[in-house]
Parts: C-alpha cells; structure tokens; sequence
C-alpha cells in the first residue's frame, strides 16, 4: 500500500549542500533586470537571496552579485550576514535588459580567484529565454557548482506598447502628426484595453484595443497639428503586472530644414549655383534652404543660423570674410570649397585641404573619370553596391590640382591620381575640396545621375546632421554633440555658443538627478532610466530644453523562460564540473515534479516483494513441519 501511494520528501538543496562539512566561497547572483519586476518576482528573489544567507555558517563567506546586462558586485566576500542581507534589502529593479553571459564571466574569475575547495554559486533569476544567446561557457574550477533558483512562473499574461510610428504632412504652413501606437500581447487570453495619447503631459486621443492572444495589434490616433520642438510623447495602455512596458516614451519636434548659403562671385551668372540649389531643395530628409549671394554683399553676420556655408569658385578665402569663415568651421559649421577659375595658386588659408597648382586639361582624351573613391566614408558609403550607381561615365575636361597635407583626407581621385576631393577638419567643423566646378563648365558632372545624391550626403556629412532619434533604449550612451547639433539646426542656440565640443550642458534624469556633461569632462551619459531626460545648454535662456526619451528594451516583455538545468547545460559545456541543481522554488515545482524526481516508492516496491518472498518460504517451511504423516 505505501509504494503504490508513491511518497516523495521536500528537499532544500540550499541546507543540504551547507550541512556539506568545510568552509565555502559562496555566489549568490541576483538577477534584478526590468523583466523582474513582473508580478511578485522581485520579492520572491530577495527572499530566497535572504535564505541562502541563512544558511552561512560562520566560517563561510559569501558575495552579492547583481545583474542585468552587466554586474556589479554590490558586496565583496564576507562572512558579515548583516551586511549581506542589508546588500539584498537594498537592491531594486533597473531599466536594464537580462543578459547572463557576464554574470556567467563574473562567477568564472571569482571562483578562479578563490582558495576555497568548496565554491557555490546560486543563479536567481526568471531565467528570461531572451537573455542568452547560447554564444558563451563558463569554465568552473573542479568542485565548483551552481545551483538555479527560479523564481519563473509556467503562465504569464502581459501587455507591451512597443513602438510608435510617426506620418507628417503639411497643411495651410503648419506639420500634421499622425501617430501609430504597436501593442503586443504576450499572454494566453484576449485583452481589451484602452490607449491613451499624452502630449507635454495633456491627453489629446483615448482609443480602444483588442489584441489576440500571443498576438500584436495597431492604434492610430487623431492627427494632431505640430509646433513646438521637444514635445513629449507618453502613449498609455492599461496596466498589469509588468507595468514598465504599458508606457512608452518617444519625442517629436517640426521638421527644420538645414540653411545652406552659397558665396559666388561677383561677376557669376545667375546660373552659376542653379545645380547646386535645385538638387538641394529636393531633399526631403532633411529639407534645405539655399540663400545664393555674391561675395561682395556678404558680411559676418550672413553666417548666423547657417549649417553649410558653400563658397562656389569665389575668393573668399582670401577675403575680408576668411577670419569669419574660419571662425564659423572652428565652432562646428561646414564648409564646401569649389575651387576652380577664381580661387588664386598656393592659398594659404588655414581652412582649404592643402596647397592648390594651376588647372589640368584633359581635352584631348575626352576627359578624366574618377579612378579612386572612399567607400568606407559616410559621403560614398551607401554606394559600395554598384546596384545603388556608378561613378566611372563620369568626364572631367577640367581641373585643378590640390597637393593635400598629411593630416588631410583625400575621398576622390581622378584617374591620373590628382585629387578631386579633400577633407579638413578644423576645429569642430569640416571643410571639402571639390577641384572641379559644379556648373558643368569643366565637367558633365552636374547633369550625371550621381550628382544630387551625392550633393546630399556631402551636405548632411558637413552639417554633421543625423536624423533625429524620437527615442533611445535603456544602455546607450548618449553624446552632448547630438543636442548642440540639434538646436543649432533648430535656431534655439547659435553655432557660436553651442556648436564648440567643450560646451558645457545639465542633463536633468528621470529620477531628477542633474548631471554635468562637456565643458572638458566626459562628454556622453548613460541611459539608464526610462522616460524623459532634458538637456539645457548655454545660451537657451528660456527656450524649452531638449529632451531625449527612453524606453526599456522590449525583448524584456517576453517573459517565456528557459528550463534552468537546460540552461546551465548550455552555458556551463561538458567538460565544467558543475551539479546542476534542480530549482527549489515551491511555486514554479509542483508536487507532481517532486515526486517525478524521486524513486522512494521503487524502494518500497523491492522491500515489499523481498517480504512476500520471505514470508512464502517461511510458511512453506512451517507447514511442511506441521503436516501429520499418514500409514
């Protein structure tokens, strides 16, 4: 009767591995990623950290180690249980992804660091699946074990905002949004939610939503008219037991387009620039203006709010506006040189890609063509697949040589090794050569395919433009150069304040710490909380900051976990000496996988049938003496 009831016993591997005789280094890993906010894991971790804790004798020392996607060793190896478990009260969640490589990494050199024969490690965590990615082992020390402590539940039900797309248009002068808000449903049941639309804090659309089980579904919002730059975008759904992901935090601000101003000279034709600005007004990411004047009219004052300035085959080098344009490179503007009939032989400016020779003809062979580009650079870059265009039927009849310096880059060769492009940096600028003319005088260049897709990647290299970003993910690092560009181009700080890389700028966080970047300490920040940071810059006066939203990396809604043993399997490889204990979390075990674990009723079995053989041969072996015999 008690084998065919099958009992099984409670086990804690935890007391049983510490009533193991001799003293241990003990790791106690503590996942604290944002996946561990779901429900009561977070809890439940510090509880079971708390256990094993208990469970040190005072011979034992023990290290607190905390992880997400990188480690910190919040207590170094004590025998102090205060001080651990004070270590454990005072862990909290981050923004932060799971990643168990470098906790893997951290275990396998404290372990190679310890002196201790006994070594364990207890690995607690949701054993997220998105985590690893099977790429990295660990080698353990002999006698070194690990031991997993799931805190995984089998059913999960969550629902995640991962993404807004944007649409604009242009109506009677003024940006229209569009918004388009991504819902995942990562649970077993239909949800029904609503969607709410914050702008600056004020909700201006609610919207209703049904995602499918395991399924994703669309909200599109009212279109709303755009004007202020670094509005804050909040797009609400619901609430559940994960509520880091029901939020998600993007920025939008009005297309600004990029001022370019073009210097002729004096004597030019109309046409003269009519390529130039006819290809740069096509853009639509970003937009251009184009201002052309002639050399004469220009002043200081004309570089105010300008991204690139292009001085088209006129001597403004060697003009009275040389010391401006020097000055504009310097605090991080662009300037485009095109160097041709009127720039004079061995210019000495500071500011042009080397020293520049007399012209070349190539008449008699029917031109030159380019025998040499950069693809690695970001002008050319988007052109290594020949599928995107070719360079090569492009004819120079005409050009100028330029003797590059040292520390100058040459982009472009002509086929007789003279350069065609040249880059400077000067300051916080950049400066290009072109050798030729953008007229199509000297060359068919202007009326090749090539012409205005190349245009555009030199002039948005120059103005150092990157497309803006509505939102970064928690872990990047974010670089003060991306602000100071950004308001230049929006006229909300001038390139003389705010362009130079030694300005000084106060990030305010989420949580409301101010933090100081540039001004000749670091100039990047690390993301590390979601929701909204504002930058404020020198010279904003009480234009509104720029702001940068951050989201949690949505890989941490999916909550679908890994089988502990099979996980350390693969991390640990098959020459570690690892006992792979089994999880003891009583909720994620159930008594059905206890009992699958022992084989006590076996016992019982055997012991059973050896008594029914005993007690057969006793009772024959008795009734055989007790048998009265018969004549």
């Amino acid at each position: 009767v008690a084998a065919f009831a099958r009992p099984f016993f409670h086990e804690d591997p935890v007391k049983a591995a510490a009533a193991a005789t001799g003293a241990r280094d003990v790791v106690i890993l503590l996942d604290h990623s944002a996946s561990m906010a779901y429900g009561n894991h977070w809890t439940r971790a510090q509880e079971e950290a708390r256990r094993i804790v208990g469970t040190l004798d005072a011979n034992d020392r023990a290290t607190l180690v905390l992880f997400d996607d990188s480690v910190e060793e919040a207590v170094r190896a004590t025998s102090d249980r205060g001080a651990l478990t004070a270590g454990i009260n005072a862990a909290a969640v981050t923004a932060h992804a799971t990643r168990y490589a470098p906790a893997l990494r951290e275990v396998e050199s404290l372990f190679g660091r310890s002196d201790r024969a006994r070594k364990e490690a207890y690995f607690i965590s949701d054993f997220q699946k998105s985590g690893w990615a099977e790429q990295e082992q660990v080698r353990l020390p002999p006698g070194a074990t690990i031991t997993p402590v799931s805190v995984a539940e089998l059913e999960t039900a969550d629902v995640a905002v991962t993404g807004v797309g944007v649409a604009r248009a242009s109506f009677s002068g003024e940006e229209r949004v569009t918004l388009t808000a991504s819902l995942v449903n990562r649970g077993g049941e239909p949800v029904h939610v609503p969607v709410v639309l914050e702008i600056d804090g004020r909700a201006v659309g609610t919207k209703e939503a049904t995602v499918a089980p395991r399924g994703s579904s669309a909200v599109t919002f009212d279109t709303f008219t755009l004007a202020e730059a670094n509005a804050r975008g909040v797009i609400h759904a619901g609430t559940d037991a994960l509520p880091a992901d029901n939020d998600f935090y993007f920025v939008l601000s009005p297309s600004r387009p990029l001022s370019v101003l073009v210097l002729q000279p004096n004597d030019a034709s109309a046409d003269a620039s009519l390529y130039l600005a006819t290809g740069l007004r096509l853009s639509q990411t970003p937009p251009f203006t184009v201002e052309t004047v002639a050399e004469s009219r220009a002043t200081p004052a004309s570089l105010n709010g300008r991204t690139v300035v292009v001085v088209n085959d006129a001597t403004a080098l060697s003009s009275p506006m040389a010391s401006a344009l020097q000055r504009f490179v310097t605090q991080g503007g662009g300037l485009f040189l095109v160097v041709a009939n009127n720039t004079p032989v061995g210019n000495g400016s500071p500011i042009l890609p080397g020293t520049l020779g007399g012209p070349v003809d190539r008449l008699s062979v029917r031109g030159g063509t380019l025998g040499y580009l950069d693809y690695s650079h970001p002008i050319f870059e988007a052109f290594k697949d020949p599928r995107n265009g070719s360079f090569a039927d492009i004819r120079f009849l005409r050009y100028r040589t330029l003797a590059p310096a040292p520390t100058d880059h040459v982009l472009a060769r002509y086929d007789d090794g003279a350069a065609a492009m040249v880059e400077r940096r000067v300051g916080s600028g950049r400066v290009i050569a072109f050798t030729s003319t953008i007229d199509g005088d000297w060359n068919d260049y202007p009326k090749h395919g090539m012409f205005v897709p190349i245009i555009h990647e030199t002039m948005k290299y120059l103005a150092q433009y990157t497309a803006p970003q509505a939102w970064y993910t928690v872990g990047r690092m974010f670089d003060i150069a991306t602000p100071i560009a950004a308001m230049v181009q929006q006229g909300q700080v001038s390139g003389a304040s705010g362009a130079a890389r030694d300005t000084a700028g106060v990030v305010v966080t989420p949580g409301g710490r101010q933090v100081t970047i540039g001004g000749g300490g670091s100039t990047s920040i690390a993301l590390d909380e979601a929701g909204f940071y504002a930058v404020r810059l020198p010279g904003m006066a009480a234009a509104r900051p720029y702001i940068v939203a951050v989201n949690m990396d949505r890989n941490e809604s999916d909550l679908v976990a890994l089988a502990p043993a099979e996980f350390l399997a693969s991390a640990t490889g098959q020459t570690a000496t690892v006992a792979a204990g089994e999880s003891y979390d009583r909720n994620a075990s159930t008594p059905e996988d206890v009992e699958k674990r022992q084989s006590i009723w076996w016992y019982l079995l055997v012991a059973g049938l050896a008594a029914l053989l005993i007690e057969t041969a006793w009772s024959n072996r008795l009734s055989r003496q007790r048998t009265p015999r018969t004549a």
